[in-house]
Formats: structure tokens, sequence, C-alpha cells
């Protein structure tokens, strides 16, 4: 009886001291949470934000209703029928459009009312409304591409508690947290209520979260159930109730909540997911649009009216349901809203972040800055976002067109892949930019990082090097479009013996002219004319056209076997297209700190490497590669207009252009 007694009174005495200890650890935590736990602002950790390129209102251009009804709702203009009134306004008609023009984001411009006169499609005059005289240069404002915080990329708008619209704040504390006002951060009842669910489960499937649970969960904690986590962020939520009043948290959680997924940019507060998924201000949601991003809080993937359409609907009901139970809708406002239909008015592939690009556009800022920039600073760049989704459509259907009528292009375990680089010639700037199929799955850029065999494609450099040898009386014999050249079996001597070039059909043509070689895309004629320029002046040149890529030095180079970048020829090509002058790529315009100060502004770095006559003559014979040459299916396709270009595939057609 003594030894049984004596251990009672150890055991009661060791699970005091262990108790005390635990006690005095979350003391010592809570005082530690007391010194340290702060309410982030947006104002204070400002992202870095991201720009596309303004669209340029020119007269004489050709504009299509559709693309241009895309780049104003993009921007969050919204369409009126009636006279337009303050900014973001915009009205549509046969004859003219007149737009309510919103600040530029770097400050050099303020809103006011224009109007675009259209004449047989095409832009005929700019006029200012207000004074009712023509204006140009006039851009549309750059749209916001993307944004960087550290290392993480997203995007936020932070809106004062003041500014949120009663109607949302209403259904977000019906649905999450309808005690807000009334606990301290904790809600016993919610707890008890989740703890049973859970205790019937045998697992964690319900957390019973006050909105200041939440936040200090998505603030200083990881996702993971458990209960220790539980524990700390029970503590952080006591905390902040000490700390801050109920409106400061409020706030906080709506500006902070994770609302979803762009591409690669997370979207976070109610008033960029407003912009994103409806693409107009907090304060002009409806009823059922608020219930719609409310119901996203729960899972922002789950519910997605993008990626998930029904289930979304489902959610939205839920969220419209409670506030009619809470007497926040009367019977017709329920009607109305919860008879609906689902609206988003940015679709997912609408929502261009570019993310190839902006990797690219980071690295080159980096570069040309010379280090890191501040936080909230603007990124001005080149990025045409509705040419950029065109792009991005374009490569993902041309692959998937080419894997449906050639079944052996899918290998086992393998994804066929591509890239697509768009460029303007006369600036340099990059247009738009796939770097691959899918960026959650390979963030390799295949624009900028890939090196791969040009093949045929080179052949235009090629030519464009025996016209300019030409010039410059630096062969024997003048080369011109009209020159005849031999196509016919041949051998070259080589180290490791001969080399007999053979075209891609297996046939010769015997004699036939610069122009049919290049437009037939034939080899052995193409391997002559480096012969008789020499492959020396033929890597000079491509130096010079910016092609960076290390180039053999042997006959084999006029079939594009030296491997170079997409950007790169690209570039090239470009050259082609401004009667040879070189323009070297940028992806920046200009970097604004958030005070509006110009910090950096791209020059234009430019050179003449080749002549206008042998760019011209050269350009020529690639109009015909279109017209009558391997690439005249283009025009079955509905390509449209006077076109240059070229084909170009590789040994055992592993790679095309």
């Amino acid at each position: 009886m003594t030894e049984i007694s004596h251990w009672g009174r150890n055991g009661r005495r060791a699970l005091a001291w262990g108790g005390g200890a635990i006690l005095c650890c979350l003391i010592l935590y809570g005082l530690y949470l007391l010194a340290t736990l702060t309410l982030p602002r947006s104002e204070e950790h400002p992202p870095l934000l991201i720009y596309g390129t303004p669209f340029l209102l020119q007269p004489g251009l050709h504009i299509e209703e559709a693309r241009l009804k895309e780049r104003l709702d993009r921007l969050g203009y919204h369409q009126v029928t009636e006279e337009i009134k303050s900014s973001g306004d915009y009205r549509m008609t046969p004859e003219h459009v007149d737009i309510y023009l919103h600040d530029y984001p770097d400050g050099h411009m303020q809103a006011f009312p224009l109007r675009i006169v259209l004449e047989e499609g095409r832009i005929g005059q700019v006029l200012s409304l207000s004074q009712n005289e023509e204006v140009f240069p006039i851009s549309l404002e750059p749209p916001l591409l993307s944004g960087m915080l550290g290392k993480s990329r997203q995007v936020r708008e932070w809106v004062p508690i003041a500014s949120i619209p009663r109607p949302v704040i209403d259904a977000v504390l019906a649905i999450e947290d309808h005690r807000f006002y009334d606990h301290p951060g904790i809600d016993p009842f919610a707890m008890a209520r989740a703890a049973w669910t859970n205790l019937k489960s045998g697992e964690v499937v319900q957390g019973g979260s006050t909105i200041t649970q939440q936040l200090a969960k998505n603030l200083y904690y990881s996702p993971q159930r458990t209960f220790v986590r539980k524990l700390k962020e029970t503590m952080a939520a006591f905390i902040l109730e000490l700390k801050y009043g109920k409106n400061e948290i409020l706030e906080s959680y709506l500006n902070e909540i994770y609302l979803g997924q762009t591409g690669a940019v997370s979207i976070y507060g109610v008033g960029e997911a407003a912009s994103r998924y409806f693409g107009k201000p907090l304060q002009e949601l409806t009823i059922a649009e608020t219930a719609l991003l409310v119901g996203m809080i729960k899972g922002p993937n789950t519910y997605s009216p993008v990626k998930a359409p029904a289930l979304a609907k489902q959610r939205r009901d839920v969220v419209l349901r409670r506030l009619r139970g809470e007497g926040y809708l009367s019977e017709q406002e329920w009607n109305e809203a919860v008879g609906s239909l689902l609206h988003v008015a940015l679709s997912q592939e609408s929502l261009t972040d570019a993310p190839y690009f902006v990797d690219y556009l980071l690295r080159q800022t980096e570069e040309s800055t010379g280090g890191a920039l501040p936080p909230g600073a603007k990124v001005m760049t080149t990025l045409d976002p509705v040419m950029q989704r065109i792009a991005e459509t374009s490569l993902q259907t041309g692959l998937k067109r080419l894997e449906a009528s050639y079944r052996s292009l899918k290998r086992k375990g393998e994804t066929l892949q591509g890239a697509l680089v768009a460029l303007d010639p006369k600036t340099g700037g990059i247009l738009a930019m796939a770097g691959g199929r899918d960026y959650r799955l390979s963030q390799f850029n295949r624009a900028v990082q890939a090196r791969r065999q040009p093949g045929s494609l080179f052949k235009p450099l090629v030519y464009l090097a025996a016209f300019e040898a030409s010039r410059e009386s630096a062969v024997e014999t003048v080369v011109t479009p009209a020159s005849l050249i031999l196509d016919a079996p041949v051998s070259f001597p080589t180290e490791n013996g001969s080399w007999s070039p053979q075209n891609y059909d297996r046939q010769f043509r015997g004699t036939v002219t610069v122009r049919t070689a290049l437009e037939q895309s034939l080899n052995v004629p193409a391997v002559r004319i480096a012969q008789s320029v020499g492959t020396h002046r033929i890597t000079q040149l491509v130096r010079d056209l910016g092609i960076r890529s290390p180039m053999e030095e042997n006959l084999s180079i006029a079939l594009g076997t030296s491997e170079v970048s997409l950007l790169e020829v690209t570039a090239a090509f470009g050259a082609l297209a401004q009667g040879g002058l070189v323009v070297s790529p940028t992806s920046i315009r200009s970097v604004v700190a958030p005070t509006g100060e110009p910090l950096w502004f791209a020059i234009i770095e430019r050179h003449q490497a080749a002549s206008p006559q042998s760019a011209y003559l050269v350009t020529s014979l690639l109009k015909g590669v279109v017209q009558r040459g391997t690439a005249s299916r283009a025009k079955d396709m509905g390509l449209q207009g006077i076109v240059a270009g070229k084909t170009g595939t590789t040994d055992e057609y592993r790679d095309a252009w």
C-alpha cells in the first residue's frame, strides 16, 4: 500500500511538472507572438508589377470589333449603351467607338474621353471628346500581366475596409464566420461542432476556424492539418484579437485571402479577384457575382468558375441560400440571383500572364538595370497580351493537330513540344513568347534556352551572304535570284571521307534558278552556293545578324546543322524585314518607381548587318516560298495578305520550323 501511494505521489508530481512545463511553453510562445505578430499591409510590401505594352490607336490601323472589345474587357472597361460618363466606360456603334480612358499606371496620362472614328474597318481618326480635336499618338493603358512578391508570382489590389461593399462583407461573414464580431478570435461552438465531426470520421475533415484563425494560418503557418499547427493557429488568432480591432483583421483577411490561380500567377484579395474574374471593380459586382466570389474562399481551385463552373454555381447558390436565411436578401433579390447564369468575363485562356515571357523578362531586367528592383516598381514590357493569347492557342492547336495526324510523333513518355516568338522588327520588342506547351509541367523555355538545328530555315541567310558577296564583287560569279544552279549529285571531300548532300525527296531537278532552289528548299544548290561564297563569310554574316550560338565552319552550315535558339533566328529574320537592319530583341520598355519617377529606359540597339538591296532580294524569294513553295499550304489554312516565310526540317524530321 505504501509503495502504491509512493508511485501515486510521484506520478501526480510528474504530471504537475509536465503540465507546468507545457503551460510555461505556451505562455512564452504567447509572449513571443505578442511581440512579433503584425498584420501586413500591401502598401508596406508592394509587389513588383509587370505590365504589357499599350495598344496604339493609330489612324489607318485595321481593327476588328471583337479584338478591340477583348482588349477593353481585359483592361476592366465596361460596355454601356448610353453616353460614356466616367472612367472605364466604353460604347460601340458601327460608326465609332467611344472610350473613357483610365489613368495610366506610370502616371504620365490622366483619364479622359475619346472617340475612335471607324472607316471601313480601320481607324480613321482619334478625337478628344472634351476638346473635339484630333489626338495622336494615343494608346490604351498597358494591361497588368503579373506581379512578383519575393519569389512568389502573384497579383493583388489592396482595398481598404471602408471601400469594400457591404454585400461582400455580409456574404463573407454569413458563410465563413457569422459570429466574427462576438468571439475573441476563437469560436468554442464552431470548434466543438468540428471536433464532433472529426471524431465521428476518425480524421481531421473540418476545421471550425474563425476568420481570425484563417488569417493566422494564411499569414504564418502551413496548411497542414495537425494538432500542433491548430494550437499555434488558435494562439495566434487570440493574440491578433488582442493587438488589432475587428475591422483591421477583416480588412487584412479580405485582402490576403487566396482566390485562385491564373496560369503561374496567384490571385490574392477580393479586389483583385473581382478584376480578374469579372473584369470590373469590386464595387460593381452583382449579388450573384459576390456570392460566386465569396464561395470560392472554401476552395479556390475546386470552386473556380473557369475550371469547374458546375461546382462553382452550386457553391454560389449555397452562399445565396445562407444570405437569404440570414435576412440579407429579399425574395425578389434571391430569385434573381439564384436564377442568373454563371457569367465570368475572363476565360482561363484570356487571363494571360505569359509565364515564359516573365521568366525571360526578369532575367533581362536584372542584367539591364544592374540588380534587383525596388518593391512596388512597375516594369513596362513589350508584350501584347492579345497576341500572346493567340500565340499560346495556336501552339496548342498546332501540336494537337500534328499528334492527331502523325501518330509516330507521340513517343512513349514524351510530350510533343514547341515554342513561338513574335517580334516587332522595328523596335525588337517581343510581342509574344510561348516557351512550351504547359508552364506548370515544364518551366524550360524552348524559345530561348533550347538550341536546335534550324535545318532549311537557315538557307535564306546563305543566299543573303551570296547576294552581299556579289555586291562587293567577292565571288567569281555574281548571284541573283535568276542565276542558274545545277541540282545534281555531287560529293565534297571531308575529314571523314566524302559527303554527298541529298534533297529531301531524294530527287534532282537539273538546272534551276536561285529562286526555285529556295522556294522548293533544295539542298544541293544551297550547298553549292555556300561553297562559292565561303563558310567564313556566311558565319560572319550570321554573327552580324545577332546569332551568338556556336557555328561550324563547314559546308553543312548551308543546311542548318549548327544549333541555334528560336529567338536568335526570329531576330535574324526580323532584320530581313527591316532591310538588313538588326534590332536586338528586348522584353523591356521602361522601369518606373512606385512614385512614378522613371528609373530606366530601354535603348534600342540597332546596326546594319546587310544592305537593303540584298535583304529585299531575299525577302522577295521568301514571298515565293509562301506563294508557290514549301510553305504554300499556309494559304490553304487561311493565311492572307503578302507574307514572306520559310519552313525548316532537320534530319529524320526530328524538329520542324
